[in-house]
């Protein structure tokens, strides 16, 4: 038999030639993988898709990371001029607001300073000063369900303020109330304070026989203060 590339004579039954090395017809040629029109395409699409939702998953998270960290951050929280007011420790001051507390009257208000223990800290300069004992009773108030403010008060010629409370009687009108602890923990410290600018601070104690005889000192001329319900 001839080879039908070079035309030179084999032996019969050859498979390739001996000369030129073609295949003679006898061996089929090898197989290979038959491809689907556009499935090269397809793949990449798919992969491509892939990557997309991965993507997107990736950012949900970030979505909803950033939204949390947002959500953290918002609140009634005491800013004065700009500025955050915080507390000994550094915390931002954070009001607790009850839409259902009303105004009391001054013999419930009374009741809820004569129960309430916050005064009872004991007042350090790194972890609990004035700005604490305001923001602690201001919520302890709105969870009793009576309405209440926060008091910012600034002194003429002092570069250090102070904190109170307010609140709207139904009987006595507006009520300043100062509950700053002392060294003395066992100082009952619940006292009323005329809030006016350009009058002195002194504050007087609510209740006779808790700690009446301690004299509270004047803390200076108000040159403005700020409120927050």
């Amino acid at each position: 038999m001839f080879c039908t590339k070079c035309g030179k004579p084999n032996g019969d039954g050859a498979n390739y030639c001996a000369y030129c090395g073609a295949n003679m017809g006898q061996v089929p040629p090898p197989l290979t993988a038959a491809r689907e029109p556009g499935i090269g395409r397809a793949l990449w699409i798919a992969g491509i898709a892939s990557f997309g939702i991965f993507l997107a998953m990736v950012m949900s998270v970030a979505i909803c990371a950033w939204a949390i960290h947002q959500e953290s951050l918002q609140g009634d929280y005491v800013v004065v001029d700009g500025m955050t007011v915080v507390g000994a420790d550094g915390h931002p001051i954070r009001l607790t607001q009850n839409p259902d507390a009303t105004d009391p009257s001054w013999a419930q208000l009374r009741q809820f300073l004569y129960s309430d223990d916050t005064d009872s800290i004991r007042y350090d300069d790194d972890s609990f000063s004035c700005a604490d004992f305001a923001e602690a009773l201001h919520n302890n108030a709105e969870e009793a369900g009576i309405k209440a403010g926060y008091v910012v008060v600034d002194f003429a010629g002092e570069t250090t303020g102070h904190a109170c409370n307010v609140f709207r009687t139904t009987d006595r009108g507006t009520v300043y109330i100062d509950n700053t602890g002392t060294l003395d923990s066992n100082v009952n410290a619940d006292k009323t304070v005329d809030l006016a600018a350009g009058e002195e601070y002194c504050p007087v104690s609510i209740f006779a026989d808790r700690g009446s005889e301690y004299e509270w000192e004047c803390l200076g001329t108000v040159s403005e203060f700020y409120v927050t319900w």
